[in-house]
């Protein structure tokens, strides 16, 4: 299938345009965002409303890898939008399942806001991104209302604003995108 090699083109010409995010140090993302000098996981840990999303990363050591130099995207379903979905949040049971669900939230690399418009805008309606689960997130709309399906046709809008810091970004969202092979 030839969407593969055009998406990892699509990718890597990304990251290196992005690269150069990496080196602001005037504490400025785009359109003005202010850029933390937090990791991933500690801007999780800060941040008001993804409670279920941040234990799930400490009780599966997932949090040591967002405090480590790789960037990461997390696409961090809200409380309330876990309370929706149907697989229970606690207990050694359901653990795997947890962190099957949260890796579909996870894209690799530093996106903004305005990498997603922008690259909507290039591809003339949508743009996918691998996770690092088995999910395609497609990514479509504007500056004003971004959604995200998954490639099970759950879907969710970006909701708040977005997190930014020093190796990643955390956007909110307003549902829990399930993989093919999810519960729920």
């Amino acid at each position: 299938m030839t969407r593969k090699p055009i998406f990892a083109a699509l990718c890597a010409a990304s990251l290196l345009s992005l690269a150069a995010c990496g080196e602001d140090t005037s504490g400025e993302a785009e359109a003005g965002e202010d850029v933390s000098q937090q990791t991933v996981a500690a801007l999780l840990d800060d941040a008001d409303g993804v409670d279920i999303v941040t234990d799930v990363m400490g009780s599966s050591g997932l949090q040591a890898v967002f405090d480590g130099n790789a960037a990461y995207t997390v696409f961090a379903p809200t409380d309330a939008a876990f309370e929706e979905f149907d697989i229970p949040v606690e207990g050694e049971e359901t653990r795997a399942a947890r962190i099957a669900i949260l890796r579909e939230h996870i894209v690799p690399g530093y996106l903004s806001r305005d990498d997603i418009v922008a690259a909507i805008g290039r591809s003339g309606g949508s743009v996918e991104m691998e996770t690092m689960g088995s999910n395609t997130l497609t990514f479509s709309g504007d500056a004003d209302e971004l959604t995200v399906t998954s490639s099970d046709g759950s879907s969710a809008t970006l909701t708040g604003q977005a997190l930014s810091g020093v190796n990643g970004a955390v956007f909110p969202i307003d549902g829990v995108l399930k993989s093919l092979d999810a519960p729920g």
